[in-house]
């Protein structure tokens, strides 16, 4: 507590706080309770800052008594207490935009104003990404951290002068980083999405949901901002006049999923696949299955590390995407997918702010799935004697930071085709412990495949199929050994396709000629033999069963060779 000032105590400036408010409080009410007088916070989320100055107002010190809110429009000034304030005739800081004006002065004006003002209160500077890289404006904010919230002249009747800035992308300044508080603001949690949920029931007058119902549309808004939340249900309310009901709530994870995939480096799904869509692979799913267990309170007690996630490495096809998909929809999660190379922008500063709003993303959604999908393609080239600017191992580095130190229940699935490259690249990435474990998803054997056809028969209308094409499974799986699940369905459907063109049903012939006609891609794929015996030594297999061998292999290797070298020795031969 500030000596001198008229602060409450920390038990009371906390009290009654829940988890998501009592994280605001120990990273910015806190510290303005201790005598911190410049803090800065970066968040999307506007409206929020508005909040929390209030809170500072009710939870740390009543003479906190005016909020200055500094655009670049200039300053609007407010009671922070509302019409109950003792505070009558107040001074604002009559600070506008001038013509011609440097973008920082004003800034500097307004903090000087705000500095040598009679009233207590705070100013909150936003978007200042622009100023907070004006040395001149750091400068003084830095002088004013110094002095504190006792300011430089220590009197009795001196009030607090808080100055809150915000940027939204920008970091904080490298000569204010070590003096002044800094916070990113989390993705709102429950708490705040409930009252969201009722501050929108209350603008369009319609009855407030029951808590059964209120849990699932918290739920379904996880991952928003306040704003995005508040116009998504105002939206969806619209369209179906105020029901709260399953049609509802369907439309607002379609706008969610929206509002995610408009971030561009994101992909929002509630994936409705189970563990009976995929064929073999039955080490693996039944690791899953256990792993779900392990979330619960009894395996914490008994001294259980809650499951991190897994990193699963395989050919193209052979099913990665869909056990990420399956583990969501089998646990019943939200999946939210991101590839990252996408997260690695060409923006100096881009990459890293797209992979915290990714990981923000993702804590403010939990429980839920992250799949982080081909994650040896960006690191393509970096053990290279070129490498690169460093950006790509500091993105990876902090992924692989908040993997070992998160608290939320996320579960990572990253996907590869190739872990050689990361080996080479950033062997840390495959230490021991970042995962629960390395999976090695090889192509499906004979009983695999056979399992794989039945799938995705079993897709297709019964009407379609004749009914001797069941009893000839067994000889369809036995063909072209090599082929991926992937290709195994794509067959399948180019057999319905070409049947249903020719008004006939599918039959046994179609189906046999559509997967003959299939060039395993395996087959061109040079050195499997070599990658297979080293995922023996550095990775578990997915399947219990023996994989395939390929029939025949391809002449032409494209990857790592000179094309017209390997076709000139292909003839020579």
């Amino acid at each position: 507590m500030v000596i001198g000032l008229k602060f409450n105590k920390y038990t009371q400036a906390c009290k009654d706080l829940d988890d998501e408010h009592m994280d605001i409080f120990q990273n910015i009410l806190l510290p303005v309770l201790t005598g911190q007088s410049v803090i800065h916070i970066r968040t999307h989320e506007e409206p929020r800052l508005i909040g929390i100055c209030e809170a500072i107002a009710a939870r740390v010190s009543a003479d906190f008594k005016l909020l200055h809110v500094l655009t670049e429009a200039g300053v609007e000034t407010s009671l922070l207490l509302g019409e109950d304030s003792e505070t009558e005739n107040y001074s604002a800081l009559n600070i506008g935009r001038e013509q011609n004006e440097n973008y920082s002065s004003m800034h500097i004006r307004a903090v000087d104003a705000f500095v040598q003002s009679k009233e207590g209160g705070i100013l909150l500077i936003l978007g200042a990404d622009r100023a907070s890289r004006q040395s001149d404006f750091v400068r003084k904010l830095k002088i004013h951290a110094k002095n504190g919230l006792r300011g430089e002249d220590a009197t009795d009747d001196y009030v607090p002068k808080l100055i809150l800035f915000h940027t939204i992308t920008t970091d904080t300044p490298d000569s204010l980083s070590r003096s002044i508080q800094n916070y990113d603001l989390p993705m709102p949690r429950d708490g705040t999405l409930v009252s969201v949920v009722h501050g929108v029931c209350n603008d369009l007058e319609i009855s407030h949901p029951e808590d059964e119902i209120m849990v699932q549309w918290v739920r379904a808004l996880r991952g928003l901002t306040s704003v995005e939340a508040e116009r998504a249900l105002a939206q969806s309310m619209t369209v179906h006049e105020g029901s709260f009901n399953d049609e509802s709530l369907n439309y607002l994870q379609s706008l969610k999923r929206n509002l995610i995939q408009q971030t561009g480096i994101m992909d929002f799904h509630e994936p409705s696949t189970s563990f009976s869509d995929i064929g073999g692979l039955d080490l693996l799913i039944d690791d899953l299955k256990m792993r779900r267990t392990e979330f619960e309170h009894e395996a914490s007690e008994a001294g259980i590390n809650p499951p991190k996630g897994c990193l699963l490495a395989g050919l193209p096809g052979t099913g990665k995407s869909l056990i990420a998909q399956s583990v969501a929809g089998e646990w019943q999660l939200p999946m939210l997918e991101f590839n990252m190379a996408n997260v690695l922008d060409g923006l100096v500063g881009s990459s890293e702010q797209n992979i915290r709003k990714v990981l923000a993303v993702a804590e403010s959604m939990a429980p839920c799935v992250l799949m982080v999908d081909e994650i040896d393609k960006a690191l393509t080239g970096l053990g290279s004697s070129g490498g690169d600017s460093g950006v790509t191992r500091r993105v990876v580095g902090s992924f692989l930071t908040w993997l070992n130190d998160r608290k939320s229940q996320v579960y990572v699935i990253a996907t590869a085709n190739d872990l050689r490259e990361i080996s080479i690249a950033m062997p840390e990435l495959l230490r021991k412990g970042r995962w629960d474990d390395i999976w090695w998803v090889d192509l499906p054997g004979q009983k695999t495949r056979r399992k794989i056809i039945e799938i995705h028969l079993r897709k297709i209308p019964s009407s379609r199929i004749e009914d001797a094409v069941w009893s000839r499974i067994d000889d369809l799986s036995q063909l072209n050994s090599g082929i991926t699940g992937a290709e195994i369905a794509a067959a399948v459907n180019e057999a319905n396709r070409i049947s249903y063109h020719a008004s006939k049903t599918l039959d046994i012939k179609q189906l046999t000629d559509s997967v003959k006609s299939i060039k395993p891609l395996a087959s061109g794929i040079n050195g499997l033999e070599l990658t297979r015996g080293w995922m023996k030594d550095f990775a578990r297999p997915a399947s219990s069963a023996q994989a395939a061998k390929i029939e025949s292999s391809s002449k032409y290797y494209l990857s790592g060779l000179d094309v017209t070298q390997t076709i000139r020795q292909a003839k020579e031969e």
